[in-house]
């Protein structure tokens, strides 16, 4: 009865590892041997931590493996039983508790992150400490280069245990040891996860270190397995960063389809199919292992068994005066040819209880000269094995035929070449390729090795010329084959004892040049001359030894001549049925190489295309559950009459994205019409409706610099889209959303609601090479750093704290005391800002005053002016123009009391016994 073909399905709504074990149960259902080795590789695959070579070897093992193992059992033992017993364990008396295997079916909450000597965070013996509220949307800003984007890859690092944007980078740029802090003392870098269950349990801190040697720790609090407890929170809604969607209207369609992959929070399945496709790729596959030199050993060791076939026939009737019947047992023919060899009396000796191919040949010729005697004797028998060598060598080597079949091959060949220029190119053409695939590289048109921009896409230009080297190996490999399995092996040795010195070097270097496939067809025409001398030599070589050997058997006694003659007929029959036997031993691994090959091959080719149909009908529903949320969502970010769609060819990860409606405009080209805001809009909108339909136990999303690309307006609809119709708490059962930005228009719109239930957030000052510090809960330690450098006297390194000391005090007055700013004012950030703020102030104070109505003192405003002088002369003038080298530690302190006592000249205390307290306005206490 055949064996059923199993079906793949994956569910939409399951996580990827229930779908995975799906997939696992599949491949055990097309191969048990070789899914029990595949299973445990597949989440590996999923995150391109396996090359294709390590997985096709591991494979080809176990296949060993198991045919070892059925042998031993149909022997009647077992591999294990005939292995010596190991040694026993010694168990501690107190063995180590187990982890406690991490809680499923709950969800997880980020309430604080802590880092130290990780990428932009140095912050040694004092880490970064970041506390986070899961009721609530929490917004982190920084200035450029201060470590925002170093929480994004901390995180990354610690559940995704890298970090793909510094491991895409050349190999010369060595981007793994740009992990640690290179400002770090201690060489580790720690990053310290506290999540808490959303079912009450206590928090649970996982602490991640990285030393300088690239090893990674992992612990965590309550006994729970950290590692596990970082697998389970390594989802595809958690880490979401801008250059995401960069290139998602650009990409080709295939290199979209895996982009959007990821908004889909389907990327771990795009990227275990590719591995899947890699491994399936018929031409890796079969380089890999070597498919066409097994292919050629099979091969050449029929053509040998045919080759000999014919000569064991001759010998066989000359032996035996009757033809030999083809389907005649072999072991009838031996015993045949033997009574043959025994029914000469002087031989029997030789042959009794011995087997015909264990008959000593070389005596039996012995003897028949000692009884007959004489040097024209030893002569004839020289002169017979000659002529049976000569015979045999010059049945060796190609056919006509086959000699026509190499020589339309290497024209071919040449043909081919001629479209080529080199290996240098090739190398550099299949680098390009790689690049140019890989996702690394955003202009389709521009090279990636001269950074010239085209007319065309580079890939198909750089694809067309990787044909034409393709085409060359093709029949290069056509000619190896030729080769190896037509009888051009068998000729080198002959050429070497036959040719004259000149000859035989020049066909040793062809044959050298012709087992490498690389003959040209000037070289093979020299080749094949060489190989028509050596034909003539040999013939002329047997005419004279027949002709010797005929004036001698005139001589010698007919039943001499008789003997030697049957004797060296056996010889050439042991020898060609000893040879049968090698090739046929040569052609049963070969064989037995080839099945196991192509029973992979038909492994790897099931699983790839299985898994691609599976995971495009998963794409394909999740794509129609997706697109209407994702509209409504685009629709309330952008607020425009514009109607994206997206198409999925079946089977494939090519995805089409057109626009349906551009206001009275119907299915338009979205490449043409949608400005960059409106794709990251749009991306957007696709990432937050996948996440809301298909979010797992993570119940916290990390958004990096996804509004850089939208306008002030824009950026508020994105907020108010995810705080209230996403996001916890508004929305119960959403996800604790936290954003990564530098865009200054959000940091004013979450300053303005920051303390209230549904908003919080941190703004981080520092520099990579001192500290990285959350401004509104660290102030203090800014300003207590700054002044240890000057007493120190190092005013350069504490000039950049002095200016972010001073914006977040000139900022919290203008917030305090409602003072206006320009509109430009309120979105820049640059070096200047710090004396625009200031100014602002200033220009208030002095509107107010004109009106009458202003609530400063005479002191304050003499004060103000004063501290005001001094923080500018001081600092603004040199920090705004960038000149640093006319600092002093001195001036510096002057300047830092100045701005401590700012402050002072907006505040008043109305009650002795309270403390001082921030006038409402410039106008009112």
């Amino acid at each position: 009865m055949a064996k059923t073909k199993p079906t793949l399905a994956f569910q939409d709504s399951a996580p990827f590892e229930a779908n995975l074990a799906t997939f696992a149960a599949y491949l055990a259902g097309l191969d048990a041997d070789l899914a029990g080795a595949a299973t445990p590789l597949l989440s590996c695959l999923s995150e391109t931590a396996m090359k294709r070579e390590e997985v096709l070897d591991n494979l080809m093992a176990a296949l060993l493996a198991a045919e070892a193992k059925a042998a031993a059992s149909k022997a009647g033992g077992s591999p294990a039983e005939d292995a010596p017993p190991s040694a026993p364990v010694v168990q501690d008396e107190t063995p180590e508790a187990p982890p406690t295997p991490v809680p499923t079916q709950i969800g997880w909450f980020l309430e604080q992150l802590e880092i130290e000597g990780f990428r932009g965070v140095n912050n040694e013996g004092a880490p970064l400490v970041l506390k986070f509220k899961p009721d609530a949307v929490s917004s982190i800003s920084a200035p450029n280069g201060v470590g925002k984007s170093s929480i994004f890859d901390a995180l990354t690092f610690a559940l995704r245990k890298s970090i793909p944007k510094l491991d895409n980078l050349a190999a010369t740029e060595r981007g793994r040891d740009y992990y640690l802090n290179r400002f770090h003392t201690g060489g580790v870098g720690t990053i310290a996860l506290t999540v808490k269950p959303t079912d009450g349990s206590p928090s649970t801190k996982v602490t991640v270190t990285l030393d300088a040697a690239g090893t990674r720790n992992v612990n965590a609090t309550n006994g729970i397995d950290g590692e596990a407890l970082l697998a389970e929170l390594h989802r595809e809604f958690v880490l979401l960063d801008g250059t995401t969607f960069q290139r998602f209207i650009d990409d080709t369609s295939l290199s979209r389809g895996r982009n959007f992959a990821g908004l889909l929070g389907l990327a771990r399945y795009s990227t275990l199919r590719g591995a899947l496709d890699t491994l399936a790729n018929t031409r890796s596959f079969n380089n890999h292992l070597d498919r066409s030199a097994v292919l050629a050993r099979r091969d050449a060791a029929d053509k040998a068994i045919r080759d000999l076939g014919p000569r064991i026939a001759a010998d066989y009737e000359a032996l035996m005066k009757t033809p030999l019947e083809p389907a005649a047992p072999q072991a009838e023919v031996e015993s045949a040819c033997h009574g043959a060899l025994q029914s000469i009396p002087a031989l029997a000796q030789h042959c009794d209880g011995k087997a015909f191919g264990e008959i000593d040949l070389n005596a039996c010729i012995q003897t028949i000269v000692s009884e007959e005697g004489g040097e024209k004797k030893t002569r004839h028998s020289e002169l017979v094995r000659k002529r049976s060598e000569l015979t045999t060598e010059a049945a060796k080597g190609p056919s006509d035929d086959d000699v026509g079949v190499l020589a339309d091959i290497v024209a071919r060949r040449d043909e081919a070449v001629a479209l080529t220029s080199g290996d240098l190119l090739n190398e550099l053409y299949r680098v390009t390729e790689k690049v140019l695939t890989s996702g690394s590289w955003a202009t389709p048109n521009t090279c990636p090795a001269c950074e010239r921009p085209g007319d065309g896409a580079v890939l198909d230009l750089v694809q067309a010329r990787i044909a034409d080297y393709e085409k060359v190996d093709e029949e290069t490999q056509a000619a190896v084959t030729a080769w190896t399995t037509t009888g051009w092996l068998e000729l080198s040795p002959l050429f070497a004892a036959h040719l004259d010195e000149a000859e035989a070097a020049q066909a040793k270097e062809l044959g050298i040049r012709g087992a490498k496939g690389e003959l040209s067809a000037a070289e093979f025409a020299d080749l094949s001359g060489l190989r028509l001398s050596l034909a003539k030599r040999l013939k002329t070589l047997i005419e004279e030894a027949q002709t010797e050997a005929d004036e001698l058997a005139k001589v010698l006694p007919p039943s001499l001549v008789a003997a030697t003659s049957a004797v060296e007929t056996a010889r050439r029959l042991q020898t060609a049925w000893r040879d049968v036997a090698q090739q046929q031993t040569i052609r049963a691994a070969a064989h037995a190489q080839e099945t196991r090959i192509a029973r992979l091959k038909t492994f790897v080719d099931g699983a790839n295309t299985a898994f691609a149909v599976a995971e495009s009908a998963m794409a394909t529903e999740r794509l129609e559950k997706v697109l209407p949320v994702c509209r409504d969502l685009f629709k309330a970010i952008m607020g425009q009459s514009v109607v994206p769609a997206l198409a999925k060819r079946p089977g494939t990860e090519e995805l089409a994205i057109s626009l349906s409606a551009f206001w009275s405009l119907q299915d338009v080209s979205a490449q043409a019409l949608l400005s960059e805001s409106f794709r990251n809009g749009f991306a957007v909108s696709v990432y937050l409706a996948a996440a809301s339909l298909y979010g797992g136990a993570p119940k916290f999303i990390i958004l990096d610099d996804v509004t850089s690309s939208l306008d002030a307006g824009h950026q508020l609809n994105l907020i108010d889209v995810i705080r209230l119709r996403f996001a916890r708490p508004r929305v119960a059962d959403g996800p604790q959303i936290i954003l990564l930005s530098h865009d200054t228009m959000l940091e004013k719109l979450f300053n303005a609601h920051n303390g209230s239930t549904e908003w919080q957030h941190q703004r981080l000052e520092g520099t990579p090479q001192m500290a990285v510090l959350p401004q509104s809960g660290a102030i203090n330690k800014v300003r207590d750093g700054t002044n240890d450098l000057l007493n120190q006297g190092r005013a350069a390194d504490a000039a950049p704290f002095i200016r972010q000391y001073l914006e977040y005090q000139l900022g919290n007055i203008i917030t305090r005391c409602k003072i206006p700013v320009p509109f430009d004012v309120a979105f820049n950030d640059d070096q200047k800002m710090v004396g625009r703020l200031l100014a602002a102030i200033q220009e208030a104070v002095k509107l107010h005053k004109k009106a009458g109505d202003l609530v400063l003192d005479a002191a304050q405003e003499a004060a103000l002016e004063q501290r005001g002088m001094t923080i500018s002369s001081n600092f603004i003038s040199h920090w705004a123009t960038g000149s640093t080298s006319a600092y002093s530690a001195v001036a510096l302190q002057t300047v830092m009391s100045a701005i401590d006592a700012l402050q002072d000249c907006f505040m008043h205390q109305p009650d002795p016994a309270q403390p001082k307290a921030f006038y409402r306005s410039l106008s009112q206490k």
